[in-house]
Formats: structure tokens, C-alpha cells, sequence
């Protein structure tokens, strides 16, 4: 499979990610914390069966096979915040909206970015602050809930948590990478981070366990596997070898794919102004991140989009 294939197919897979929350219908902590729990063994098993490989030839430049990761693992607290958060998001205003918030991240990457590492993204990147923003009050203005009763103005707020939440693993992340880590052992030490996060989060409400309902398990089971597994590791695997052309419209897929998902298969409530306030924030999003891509050019395979 070429890079791009395997792009797209890790874009369509982790789009359906908020769709499985909305069909497992549980409470956000319980479906965060079986998230990362259901998709941890899996990612075991490859960081075994990976480390049974490590003396079969790799090719030039190919990072050797590092098992965990500790900074990976302190970055997994990060995600399983955000993981909440996004949960949360998608609970009151739908899979497509909070994706497209949580995709704020490329944003606030790029702000960490200057104030942490001291990058200079290019000018038009600050360009991007002004328009996200209109496009979040927008979303806010406009947003329906899903549910009757549900607060828009908290989800757009859980939204903007996912993305700072987000952003913040993934920094963490880039250190743990920049560090020598492989893909693979660096998403597994993160999601046996997010793991026990998670856990102490979904504890605390009395909702660790398992749903009773097979249907709701099925497809937590789905979220656990496509999303966070094949969808992780096919974007991951991929993504930093295409032109930064085809790196943005990967992005900015994901959500509109999601908000497609959730109109036609959950009868989100989609209307203009909302689908303003969507375009708005991506545009906002693709400014971002072309100028900070071609700034900082960084080499450390990390998830483009939202889990």
C-alpha cells in the first residue's frame, strides 16, 4: 500500500471515531477509559512481536525497536484528558462539531511551538488566530444540541479543551520521538498512559467496568481497533511522507468526513450557519498549519488529526 492509500484509509478510519462514541451511547468517561484500554493489548502484542524482529535487517536510518517509552507514557495523561474532553464534546454537540474543534490542536501546536522551542512559523500563520476564533463563536452562537437540554456553549468549551489537551500530548510526544522512540513504542507508551489516566477518571465516577449491552461493547471494540490502532498507525506511518499539499487536505478531511457521518448516520442537526462556523475554524486551521509546516518541518511522525 502506497503512503497516500495508507493516508486516506487511516483519515476515514479515525473519522468514525466520534460516530462509535454517539452509537456506544455511554458516559464519556467509560468510553474513554475502554478506548484506550481495549486498543492497549493490541498495541502490546506489535511492541513484542516488533522487538521479536529487531534483528531482522531494517532499513538505512530506521529507528530500532525501543519498547516503552517514559516521556511517551507522561504524554498518554495528556490524551486521555482530551480524550474525555472530546467525549464530553461529542455527548452535546455532535461527532461532526467536536471534531472540528478538537481540530484547534494545529493551531495551539503552533503557538506552543513559539513560545516553548522558539519556532517562527511564517506570518500567515498568525493570520490563523482571528479566523479560528470567529469560527468557534460562531459554533457557539449557532450550535444545536444533540440531546434536548444539552448546553452548546460546554461543548464548544469541551471542544476547545480536547484541542488544548491534544496539543499538549502531542508536544510531549515530539520530545519522546525527538528522543529516538519508534512509532509504535511511542503510541503504545501513550496509550498505556492514557490507560491509567483514564481509569482513575472513569473510577471516580463509579463507570470502569465494561457496559452490560454487547451492541454498546461492539463498538467501543470498533473505536478501540480502527481508531486507535489501524487508524493511528496507518496515518502515522505515512503521513510525513507527502507533500504538506496533500498533508492538508488529509486534515482537513477527518472533519469534514465526521460532520458527513454525523448528519447522515445520527441525524446531527447540520444547518448553514453551523456549517459556516465549521468552514470558518478549518480555514482558520489550514492557514495554521501550512505555515507551520513549511516553517518547522518537523520529522517525527505524529497523528495529524484528532484520535
Amino acid at each position: 500500500m502506497t503512503d497516500l492509500l495508507r493516508t486516506w484509509a487511516g483519515v476515514v478510519l479515525i473519522s468514525f471515531s466520534a460516530v462509535y462514541v454517539r452509537l456506544a451511547d455511554v458516559e464519556a468517561t467509560r468510553s474513554a477509559f475502554l478506548r484506550v484500554a481495549y486498543a492497549l493489548p493490541v498495541f502490546a502484542v506489535l511492541v513484542v512481536w516488533r522487538r521479536r524482529r529487531s534483528t531482522a535487517p531494517r532499513r538505512a536510518g530506521a529507528p530500532a525497536p525501543s519498547g516503552w517509552v517514559p516521556l511517551a507514557v507522561v504524554a498518554g495523561a495528556f490524551l486521555a484528558l482530551d480524550l474525555v474532553s472530546w467525549h464530553t464534546s461529542i455527548g452535546l454537540i455532535g461527532a461532526g462539531l467536536a471534531t472540528v474543534l478538537a481540530n484547534l490542536q494545529v493551531v495551539i501546536v503552533g503557538v506552543l511551538g513559539v513560545v516553548l522551542f522558539r519556532e517562527r512559523p511564517r506570518g500567515t500563520f498568525w493570520l490563523a488566530l482571528p479566523i479560528v476564533l470567529i469560527g468557534v463563536w460562531l459554533l457557539g452562537a449557532t450550535g444545536e444540541p444533540v440531546e434536548a437540554g444539552g448546553s452548546v456553549v460546554a461543548g464548544v468549551g469541551f471542544g476547545v479543551l480536547t484541542a488544548l489537551a491534544y496539543s499538549v500530548f502531542l508536544v510531549v510526544l515530539r520530545q519522546a520521538r525527538l528522543g529516538g522512540a519508534d512509532t509504535l513504542s511511542s503510541m503504545a507508551s501513550a496509550t498505556f498512559g492514557a490507560t491509567v489516566v483514564a481509569f482513575a477518571f472513569a473510577a471516580a465516577e463509579g463507570v470502569a467496568a465494561p457496559p452490560t449491552s454487547l451492541e454498546a461493547n461492539a463498538w467501543l471494540v470498533a473505536l478501540a481497533l480502527g481508531s486507535q490502532v489501524a487508524g493511528w498507525l496507518l496515518l502515522t506511518s505515512s503521513i510525513d511522507r507527502l507533500p504538506a499539499a496533500l498533508t492538508s487536505v488529509a486534515l482537513l478531511l477527518q472533519p469534514v468526513l465526521a460532520m458527513l457521518w454525523g448528519a447522515a448516520l445520527l441525524a446531527e442537526p447540520i444547518g448553514v450557519p453551523q456549517v459556516a462556523g465549521a468552514a470558518t475554524v478549518l480555514a482558520g486551521v489550514a492557514v495554521a498549519h501550512r505555515a507551520a509546516r513549511v516553517a518547522t518541518h518537523h520529522e517525527t511522525e505524529e497523528p495529524v488529526g484528532v484520535p
